[in-house]
């Protein structure tokens, strides 16, 4: 709720017009404001006392700047700050919206969706939030508000400002909610400095409060909620199973045995079909607390995990009677990406970085673990590998495989994207060394190089000599599932697809796209709008993969699009089609459609008649023959070319061409 300003109230800042109040708190005044285009702000403004401190506007500055990387969904973004400022303010997002604290007083509990739509957004910013090296250090009820399009946290990144400048902050004076701290907060002895698991712990807590109403250690007083968090378990009765056993694991007295950001939006998603819940480790005393036990409740969990959510070994699990089949040993996940068979991501040490690497040429860098980026394959080539990058899985081009780049006279020896060719260069041994700091299985990754390391500093990689693998910077590999689905061989033909009760198939209704002017039945070509910057053309290649690339007509570019068949003709199938390439060369065999493998996955494979993962729905956008374009996992987004899971440039169109 907006509220005047008063007597007193700034009525500018910078190129910024204050209109009114949003809220006060123990660092400051928060205000609407309005940019010289007229949109919508908010600015905080700190409070005289703060602002006098240098030491104060020297953290200012550094929290700002790093609030500023983090990506803008689920979150406020940051949109600009003056630390030299008389005061100084920070600029972020207006959010019209109800916080959750508001919601839960006016409707009660969340239920249903809404509650796992309030656990997956939190913890996707958390994940934005981590990502940046920024943590929350305040997250609550109040500070999770409801927006247009879903959640927004916002209040991230500057909280560390205030709280480290201990001329103004004692103990009872901490930034942040008790209800909501974790216990190393309190207590040095759970925690000798405060980590993104703090903000792990806070959403376990969020997520029980907007399912129950209340917090798991809610007392009569600050002082009693407080003892609550060091010394009992916590009251998640009326959370539901479904989320139960995250928010238990969120909620673990130690952060080495709480789920990363990350890990928490794994777990929701498995816990959408099948419970996870955990049983809690045994809290050891703060002095001793025992690291075997904790390692071993920390991979009891992540089996228990994997195993409900069907995904060790790639089997799912089945009852079987005594004269059934016997269900096949389910292989451990880690055996499986040491012997080629599961993707990962290489998370550096302890911390919530991942190496990820942007394409053929370009250097190692580290992210937050997401997307195909982040994520390998080990080749066994003898007992060494290659480490195959997935950063261009779905699209054209060769392999890319991770090689070091050696440079006469340079300083650093980088790892840097480079052909799948076994070299010298490009083949590593993966050496077990025990375990991280959390207990993890940790590996060293070298060659003939040295081992591979990264420099925080120089925020590159480098390799160098180390001596023994026990020497070398520890990494540990998070299983990210199965391998990419291949495209079948060229010369397999196409199967139909017969349907469950036996029904002749039928071609979908497609009137509607004639009416609206989009070519059906003979050779076009689908090109982007003119719009997006230049007349990208859907290319298949040989290899099966799919891109916007092409800028010619040519065997490649030329499709028909036809109408899918179907059971039935319903409103759900109509409009649906088949989108048909002419083979590039005679060997490729029959005719190829372009196939939703999976998410942001899309190959071609010989068409299939009745297959879902081949049926395109086309849905017009205006009356002038542009068109979306959604399949059975993915709705097509392409900019310059690549194709994203979102973002871009989403209209489409065909021109005929000739045969």
């Amino acid at each position: 709720m907006t509220m005047p300003l008063r007597p007193g109230d700034p009525t500018r800042l910078g190129s910024y017009e204050l209109v009114g109040r949003l809220g006060q708190g123990g660092m400051g005044s928060v205000f609407l404001a309005r940019t010289p285009d007229e949109t919508l702000v908010a600015i905080k403004v700190v409070r005289p006392e703060f602002a006098g401190d240098p030491e104060f506007r020297g953290r200012f500055r550094s929290e700002v700047s790093r609030a500023r990387q983090v990506p803008p969904f689920s979150t406020a973004a940051v949109l600009d700050a003056d630390p030299e400022h008389d005061p100084p303010y920070l600029v972020v997002e207006y959010v019209d919206g109800p916080s959750l604290t508001a919601l839960v007083d006016r409707q009660g509990p969340l239920t249903g969706a809404a509650l796992q739509s309030v656990a997956v957004g939190i913890a996707t910013a958390l994940t934005a939030i981590h990502g940046a090296g920024v943590i929350h250090r305040d997250l609550k009820p109040g500070n999770v508000l409801f927006a247009l399009g879903g959640i927004k946290v916002i209040d991230f990144g500057i909280a560390r400002a205030f709280e480290a400048t201990s001329r103004h902050t004692s103990t009872d004076q901490m930034i942040g909610t008790v209800a909501y701290m974790a216990p190393e907060r309190l207590d040095p002895a759970f925690g000798a400095e405060v980590t993104t698991a703090a903000d792990v712990f806070a959403w376990g807590v969020v997520v029980a409060y907007a399912a129950t109403g209340r917090t798991p250690f809610g007392g009569e007083s600050p002082t009693v909620t407080a003892v609550r968090i060091l010394t009992q378990p916590p009251d998640i009765t009326g959370v539901p199973e479904a989320l139960r056993g995250v928010v238990e694991r969120a909620l673990a007295k130690y952060p080495s045995e709480r789920p990363t950001a990350r890990e928490l939006l794994d777990l929701l998603l498995e816990s959408q079909t099948r419970s996870v819940r955990a049983t809690p480790p045994v809290t050891p005393p703060p002095a001793t607390p025992p690291r075997r036990r904790r390692r071993v409740a920390v991979a009891a969990v992540a089996l228990l995990a994997l195993l409900t959510a069907g995904l060790v070994g790639g089997h799912m699990l089945s009852a079987t009677t005594s004269s059934g089949p016997v269900a096949e040993e389910p292989v451990d996940p880690l055996t499986a990406i040491l012997a080629g068979e599961r993707r990962f991501s290489l998370r550096l040490g302890p911390t919530d970085r991942f190496f990820m690497l942007d394409g053929n040429g370009a250097e190692l860098d580290v992210s937050d673990g997401t997307g195909s980026r982040s994520q390998f394959v080990l080749e066994p080539v003898g007992v060494d590998y290659m480490i195959r990058s997935l950063t261009n899985e779905g699209y054209a081009g060769p392999e890319i495989c991770l090689g070091v780049k050696i440079t006469p006279g340079a300083d650093f020896a980088p790892v840097v994207g480079a052909p799948c060719t076994p070299t010298k260069a490009t083949l590593f041994s993966v050496s077990d060394t025990g375990t991280d700091t959390d207990g993890r299985p940790a590996f060293s990754v070298g060659n003939d190089y040295g081992f591979l390391r990264w420099d925080a500093d120089a925020r590159r990689s480098d390799v160098n000599e180390v001596g023994e693998p026990q020497f070398a910077e520890k990494f540990t590999l998070v299983d990210r599932g199965e391998l990419p689905v291949p495209a079948p061989p060229a010369s397999t033909k196409p199967t139909p697809t017969p349907s469950a009760t036996g029904a002749a198939l039928v071609d979908a209704d497609v009137s509607m796209l004639k009416n609206f002017a989009i070519d059906l039945g003979v050779p076009v070509v689908i090109i982007l709008t003119a719009d997006a910057g230049g007349d990208h053309h859907l290319r298949s290649h040989p290899d099966g993969s799919v891109d916007f690339t092409g800028t010619a007509v040519t065997e490649s570019t030329r499709m028909t699009i036809k109408p899918a068949r179907v059971r039935k003709r319903t409103e759900a199938t109509a409009n649906q089609v088949q989108i048909v390439a002419t083979p590039k060369v005679a060997a490729a065999g029959g005719p190829t459609c372009l196939t939703d493998v999976r998410e942001v996955v899309l190959r071609m494979q010989p068409c299939r008649p009745g297959d879902a993962g081949q049926a395109w729905k086309l849905t017009p956008a205006g009356d002038s023959g542009l068109f979306e374009m959604t399949g059975a996992h993915t709705a097509v987004r392409s900019e310059s070319g690549p194709l994203l899971k979102e973002g871009g440039w989403g209209a489409f169109q065909t021109i005929a061409v000739a045969r």
